[in-house]
């Protein structure tokens, strides 16, 4: 549902230049996994923002920005 309302929300500017910016802390590499397929599925492109990816507490946490393809 996430990627859903992300959707319409960038499709609202008719040039495409908008980016969702997800700050993600990893609590299962399934999770993970399903998260890049999910914005893939959804015509999106994630790239992980160099210099975020951070240890907190004993996760790994990673910011990125995302953008339709």
């Amino acid at each position: 549902m996430l990627f859903d309302t992300v959707k319409l929300l960038m499709l609202v500017r008719e040039d495409r230049k908008c980016k969702f910016i997800l700050a993600y802390v990893s609590r299962a590499k399934t999770m993970d996994s399903m998260i890049i397929k999910e914005a893939s599925k959804q015509g999106m492109q994630m790239k992980e923002v160099v210099g975020t990816r951070r240890i907190v507490g004993n996760l790994e946490g990673v910011i990125f920005e995302i953008t339709l393809h």
